[in-house]
C-alpha cells in the first residue's frame, strides 16, 4: 500500500487476525442520509492538520469527516455533490480525490464555472479533484468515460462505472474501476477493469476489451459479481481486499464479504485464503452485505485499521448502510505473565 512515497507492509495482511472494534458502527447516517458507503481514510500523520480524515458517499454526494481519535467523527460537509465511490491518493505532496459521477448539474446546488458547465459530462464517468489541505479542491478533471469501457454497458441501457482507484506502475498510472452492476438495493460492480495513463490526470486508455475480474459461478465468494476491489502495492507484490458478491446457500439470499487476494503484477490474481476476512453477521446492522472497505497500517500501534461499510437493517422503510471498524494484528506468542499488548490483552 502506498501513500505518497511510503510503502506499507501489505504482505503482512495474509498473517493478520481481525477483530471488530465494536458491535456497532463508528459512523451512522442521519435520518435524511440513511446510507454511508465506500469509506477511504487518512491517519493523522498523513494529513496536513494532524487529524484523522475520512471520506464516504451518501445520496447527497461525497461527505468529509474529521476525528481526533478515529472513533468519534465530525461531519465537515460535501466535497462533491452527487459524487460516488471516492478514492484518495497522495502524490508529490498533493491530495487527489477520484470518484464517479453522472447526471446533469443540479441548479443552485453545484457551483459551476462557465468552463465547468461547458465540459460537463452527463454519462457515468470518473473525475478527479486535487487539494493541498483537504479543504479547498480544484475543479474536476475528466479521467475516463463509461462509454470507453465495453463491459460497462452489459445488461444495462446506459453504461456505468464505479469504485475507481489509481496506483503508480512502471511508466505511469493504472486505474482500477468497476463496470456494470449486479443485484439491487444495494447493487455491486459486475466486473473490475483496468486502464492506463502516463500521467495522473491524463486520459486513461482501457488495457483490454475484456474485464480483469468477473463472476465465477462455482466460486463460493464470487459467484455473482466482482464487487469492489481495493488494491494495495507492497515492496514486491500486490494485495487486494475484494468485496465480491455471492449467493449464500444457507440463507438463500445474495451477500457480500471481504476476501483477500494476492498478485505478483497487479493483473493476475489468486485468493490468499479460503476463509474471508469478514462475512455478514447473523443479525444486526452488518448482516446482509459487506460492501466496501479501506485498510491502512498504523506503525506506532503495529496494527491495521480497516473501515468498512455494510447493510443489514432498515429503518422507516429505508435501507441503512453504515461504517464499521476492524482491527488487524499479527498474532504473537508471549511468555507467561507478559501483557505488553493493550489492544488485545487476552490474545
Amino acid at each position: 500500500m502506498m501513500l505518497g512515497s511510503r510503502v506499507q507492509p501489505v504482505e503482512q495482511l495474509q498473517e493478520s487476525s481481525w477483530f471488530p472494534f465494536s458491535d456497532e458502527p463508528v459512523i451512522e447516517g442521519l435520518w435524511y442520509v440513511p446510507r454511508l458507503s465506500c469509506p477511504i481514510f487518512l491517519f493523522p500523520e498523513d494529513a496536513p492538520d494532524g487529524k484523522w480524515h475520512l471520506f464516504a458517499h451518501s445520496w447527497l454526494g461525497i461527505q468529509h469527516y474529521v476525528s481526533n481519535s478515529g472513533i468519534m467523527w465530525e461531519p465537515m460537509g460535501l466535497v462533491q455533490v452527487r459524487g460516488k465511490y471516492p478514492f484518495l491518493f497522495k502524490d508529490k505532496g498533493a491530495f487527489h480525490i477520484i470518484y464517479e459521477r453522472h447526471g446533469r448539474p443540479i441548479p443552485f446546488v453545484e457551483k459551476l464555472t462557465k468552463r465547468m458547465r461547458k465540459s460537463h459530462v452527463r454519462g457515468s464517468h470518473i473525475e478527479m479533484r486535487s487539494s493541498n489541505d483537504l479543504s479547498i479542491w480544484s475543479e474536476p478533471r475528466l479521467l475516463l468515460e463509461a462509454k470507453e469501457i465495453p463491459s460497462a454497458a452489459d445488461y444495462r441501457k446506459n453504461p456505468v462505472l464505479s469504485h475507481p482507484q489509481v496506483l503508480p506502475v512502471e511508466g505511469g498510472f493504472r486505474l482500477y474501476v468497476g463496470s456494470a452492476k449486479v443485484g439491487k438495493h444495494p447493487a455491486s460492480s459486475r466486473y473490475v477493469c483496468t486502464a492506463f495513463s502516463e500521467t495522473l490526470d491524463g486520459t486513461y486508455v482501457p488495457d483490454s476489451q475484456m474485464p480483469l475480474i468477473e463472476a465465477v459461478p462455482n466460486d463460493k465468494w464470487r459467484s455473482l459479481g466482482a464487487g469492489r476491489m481495493c488494491v494495495y502495492k507492497g515492496s514486491d507484490s500486490y494485495v487486494a481486499l475484494q468485496n465480491a458478491r455471492y449467493w449464500d446457500a444457507d440463507r438463500k439470499q445474495e451477500a457480500s464479504a471481504i476476501v483477500l487476494l494476492t498478485s505478483i503484477d497487479g493483473l493476475q490474481w489468486q485468493r490468499a485464503d479460503d476463509q474471508p476476512i469478514l462475512i455478514p453477521a447473523q443479525r444486526g446492522w452488518a448482516s446482509e452485505h459487506i460492501l466496501t472497505c479501506d485498510v491502512r497500517y498504523k506503525q506506532d500501534e503495529a496494527c491495521w485499521y480497516c473501515y468498512f461499510s455494510a447493510t443489514g437493517e432498515r429503518r422507516y422503510g429505508l435501507l441503512r448502510e453504515s461504517i464499521g471498524l476492524l482491527i488487524g494484528k499479527i498474532p504473537a506468542l508471549r511468555k507467561a505473565g507478559e501483557n505488553g499488548d493493550n489492544l488485545f490483552p487476552n490474545g
